[in-house]
């Protein structure tokens, strides 16, 4: 292990490329076999969730109850992906992306505890792969993207993530796509963002199922739960599901069907608050206890020494088959990277009934520097807004990743950028300025210039980008009114896709034909480009582009 010293880590990011360089990107910057894509989930986009034999998931429970999402909405129908894949695909051909990251609906799949496959569920999926393929378009799909089916979380067994129990259960579903599917799909997720699926399913209680106590000091009305473990039981018990799933594959799958496995996790970066030594500290700290969390099991076999110390007897320990299991339970690692915040030490002392996940980190986080200013360009709502524009928190901590594990373990292990994006500036955002989002293409332009530099300069062994998201869709708590998607949907009236400026840079950053810099403004990037006048025209005056 190569321990991180952030003052050194800083000094390595320096730039070497010009910002003439940088104005002039294109994907032929990047190596030849880089892969390109979008990502979408399968509750955010497909809807029809009591359609074709499927089951309930927590989230349509968890949707269903007043309070638990932003706008009231759910994703009973989303953006309709199910009856609409044809042409979603047809918009990704349009793109010219290499790859879409999708899910495969556990109930969907097995709407029982029976174990007895929907073949109408199957059918759907065999469908949309074999039209990607037949597109020229790779399929990476993820086996879990937070819907469990909700007889798993009522069983008093299984409890969903809260008893190993969940294993036996994720191994055998796994095991039935990986016969259904694997002969066409040579990527595999097993499980996206274990960091969201525990804290904010059981921390904060945001997410389904919705579990948290009244510590956390979160919004919620009432309490089921408790945030000071359930957290860090819920994440080790999935990080052994993902790396049983992966025995199974690797011993009876990968040598036959030729493909790879491995997970997506997620962090912001954390920069200190000031160079004082304590908020460096803190800045580890918030790393630790979000990315190495996942990562120091994946390539040391067991959890960070911060976090042993802080959390104590509530973080669960790994017996030495569990920690040969987990290690190096990865062909790939997926990253998705969205902003970064300022931390601050934070060690004063609590009552051991008010430490939660939040707590034990002892740092304070906000996107509010010392001088008063963001950290980064705000890219969400005011009131639900999240994401900060901060490109350059992508590049660090691809290198704090690789100096933290070694360049040698680290270059082993590919890395893809699974999910990067922003969502629109403003809630209930006129059609017209939703169309003309260039603080997305700003966005997307920074991180790939970052991106550009990790892999260039950093020598990190990144293979992939995916953006989020193809389409405006159910965006969890927040529901319909934040949008990620570079095709604006028409959620209130027939569902039509139509595409954002964003979709159109994209488009012809991947065609090699467009040289964007974020400085210039909107008439003279069509100009400059010849984008087609009709085309330009129409998203300047924010009219519509059909």
């Amino acid at each position: 292990m190569v321990l991180c010293c952030p003052r050194r880590f800083l000094q390595s990011c320096s730039s070497s490329l010009t910002e003439h360089q940088l104005s002039k990107l294109h994907r032929d910057d990047f190596p030849e076999n880089f892969v390109f894509g979008v990502a979408t989930s399968a509750y955010q986009v497909e809807g029809a969730v009591f359609t074709d034999g499927r089951s309930m998931s927590i989230w349509d429970s968890f949707s269903h109850i007043p309070g638990n999402i932003y706008d009231h909405s759910t994703g009973d129908v989303a953006c309709d992906h199910y009856h609409l894949y044809k042409d979603d695909i047809q918009l990704m051909v349009d793109l010219g992306i290499d790859a879409y990251r999708l899910s495969i609906s556990w109930s969907r799949i097995l709407p029982d505890n029976t174990g007895v496959v929907n073949k109408v569920g199957v059918a759907f999926y065999n469908t949309v792969i074999n039209e990607l393929i037949h597109k020229g378009i790779e399929p990476y799909v993820t086996l879990y993207h937070w819907d469990m089916p909700q007889y798993l979380e009522n069983d008093p067994q299984v409890k969903g993530w809260r008893t190993r129990e969940i294993i036996t259960h994720f191994m055998y579903f796994a095991e039935t796509c990986f016969k259904l599917f694997g002969d066409r799909v040579k990527n595999w997720i097993t499980i996206n963002e274990l960091w969201s699926l525990a804290v904010n399913g059981y921390g904060t209680g945001q997410n389904a199922p919705g579990r948290c106590s009244a510590i956390c000091g979160t919004w919620k009305k009432s309490y089921i739960g408790d945030s000071a473990t359930e957290p860090y039981v819920v994440a080790h018990n999935a990080l052994l599901s993902h790396a049983a799933v992966v025995k199974i594959y690797r011993d009876q799958f990968q040598s036959e069907q030729q493909g790879r496995i491995g997970l997506v996790l997620n962090s912001k970066w954390y920069e200190p608050y000031t160079e004082e030594k304590q908020n460096i500290s803190a800045a580890q700290r918030c790393l630790e206890s979000e990315l190495a969390w996942f990562l120091d099991p994946l390539f040391l076999g067991d959890y960070p020494l911060s976090m042993k110390i802080s959390v104590g007897s509530r973080l669960p320990a790994f017996t030495e088959d569990e920690s040969n299991l987990v290690i190096r339970s990865a062909d790939f690692i997926g990253i998705n990277y969205y902003t970064a915040l300022y931390a601050q030490d934070s060690e004063e002392e609590l009552d051991p009934s008010l430490k939660w996940y939040s707590t034990d980190r002892k740092a304070s986080c906000s996107s509010i520097g010392p001088d008063g200013e963001l950290i980064g360009e705000a890219m969400g709502p005011p009131d639900i807004g999240w994401i900060n524009d901060c490109p350059w928190g992508l590049r660090r901590m691809l290198a704090w990743m690789q100096m933290r594990y070694g360049k040698e373990e680290f270059q082993a292990c590919p890395i893809i950028i699974s999910e990067n994006g922003c969502s629109d500036p403003e809630l209930n955002i006129s059609v017209k300025k939703a169309k003309r989002d260039e603080w997305r293409v700003r966005y997307i332009h920074g991180a790939l210039q970052n991106l550009l530099h990790a892999i260039r300069n950093d020598g990190c062994n990144v293979q992939g980008y995916f953006l989020w998201s193809l389409l405006d869709n159910f965006e969890w708590a927040d529901g319909l009114v934040t949008r990620f998607g570079i095709y604006y949907v028409h959620h209130e009236r027939n569902l039509k896709r139509e595409p954002k400026l964003s979709a159109i840079w994209y488009q012809n950053f991947l065609r090699r034909t467009l040289f964007y810099s974020p400085s210039r403004n909107l008439k003279n990037f069509f100009s400059r480009h010849k984008i087609c006048s009709k085309q330009s025209r129409r998203i300047t005056e924010g009219t519509d582009l059909a």
